[in-house]
């Protein structure tokens, strides 16, 4: 089978890492990937703040991250659900936040939103390359207020995801359902 076939199968959203650091390069070499993206325009609209192991932003994260469930559940978090957000946080290899320009344009933004998230899967299938792995968030750590202050970013964003880069704790094995079901040939 074609080679990148099959890093295009074996790419998992992973969840689960070891507790292994990510080297630098590897972070650019992801990130390099990613601006090769297919983009309408030639927007480039990509834009990416990464988080390292050692950043004191983590602590503001795991505060964004109460801060939402609290709003959303309408309840304080326990000390230990607190403890656990934390722990999380903390545990992650890399993360990296990765933001879509917004245009004036609604079609150009929702075009920007596309590219950003092709510029997901190149970073997804570079890391599977690389024995690496990628969780994509939409969830609630995407979901803090104010990322844009906080990461002191000037341009008019929106979130995408939220990606945690690391090396697999397991891979775990899919299906999907072939193509020719869900497909009309016309």
């Amino acid at each position: 089978m074609n080679e990148i076939i099959q890093i295009i199968k074996e790419r998992r959203n992973t969840k689960n890492f070891v507790d292994k650091d990510v080297a630098k390069i590897d972070i650019e070499t992801l990130l390099d990937a990613a601006i090769w993206a297919p983009n309408h325009r030639d927007t480039q609209p990509w834009r990416f703040v990464v988080i390292d192991k050692e950043s004191s932003l983590r602590d503001k994260i795991s505060e964004g991250i109460i801060s939402v469930k609290e709003l959303s559940s309408g309840k304080k978090q326990t000390d230990e659900q607190i403890e656990s957000i934390v722990k999380y946080v903390q545990s992650r290899p890399v993360l990296i936040f990765v933001f879509s320009l917004i245009d004036s344009n609604p079609i150009i933004t929702e075009e920007n939103y596309g590219a950003v998230c092709c510029a997901i899967q190149n970073i997804s299938l570079a890391a599977t390359s690389m024995d690496l792995a990628v969780g994509w968030s939409t969830g609630k750590i995407a979901q803090i207020q104010n990322l844009t202050e906080m990461f002191e970013l000037k341009e008019e964003l929106k979130v995408v995801g939220v990606l945690t880069i690391g090396y697999p704790s397991s891979q775990q094995s899919k299906q999907r359902i072939d193509f020719n079901e869900i497909t009309s040939w016309l």
